[in-house]
């Protein structure tokens, strides 16, 4: 007569079926993450035909979404395809909505040569190369890089009517977000970069309470 004896590993049986679980989990953050982009594309066109917050194409081309599992980037996208907004003007000649009718944006159009130039999906492009998720986690993110979005998101006064204008696209998604994936932890960064006055016409003027934006 013999006895035989069976080692049951629970250990090694929860990781396998966690295994077999992650493309399940991630496929399902994926189709996640791109149906949330197209609503927040959606909500920030909508405010762009009475305030042009997409004029010349840039601010849209810059948003991005993506997921990450175990520090690498499993799938990334866009809101939509690269575009840039043009118009005919009385000569019928076509031209861009920028500075001096191209396609290019600049953050403060009335520095002149002065201003910085936004190239929207470039920058969207570069923040995707680079990003990192974390170790055995998965991330959903989304992000537009276009700098001027800051000032929109988090709000501002318009120099020239002492307005107040703000626009919480990205704040009002956040708080779905935050909803549909609890408990997970979920954070957002608007980010309002400061830029000193090189224009003698605002030299006094402090802080960013008060600055010109190209949307």
């Amino acid at each position: 007569m013999s006895n035989s004896v069976v080692v049951f590993d629970s250990k090694a049986l929860a990781k396998d079926i966690f295994n077999n679980l992650v493309p399940y989990q991630t496929n399902l953050l994926i189709d996640y993450a791109m149906d949330e982009i197209k609503k927040l594309g959606d909500r920030i066109a909508s405010y762009n035909s009475a305030n042009g917050l997409d004029r010349t194409g840039n601010l849209l081309n810059s948003l991005c979404w993506g997921v990450t599992y175990d520090g690498v980037l499993k799938a990334s996208g866009f809101y939509r395809e690269e575009t840039h907004k043009k118009r005919t003007n009385r000569k019928g000649d076509e031209r861009g909505f920028g500075v001096h009718g191209g396609n290019d944006s600049f953050l403060h159009e009335f520095f002149g040569n002065d201003a910085e130039l936004v190239e929207g999906r470039k920058l969207a492009k570069e923040y995707l190369q680079n990003v990192k998720g974390k170790s055995n986690k998965w991330t959903v993110f989304f992000a537009i890089l276009a700098p001027y979005w800051g000032y929109w998101e988090g709000g501002f006064r318009m120099v020239t009517t002492n307005k107040r204008m703000q626009f919480q696209a990205m704040i009002y998604v956040f708080d779905d977000v935050r909803k549909d994936l609890k408990p997970a932890k979920t954070n957002i960064t608007v980010y309002r970069p400061k830029y000193q006055y090189r224009n003698h016409k605002f030299k006094n003027k402090v802080g960013i309470k008060k600055i010109g934006i190209d949307r």
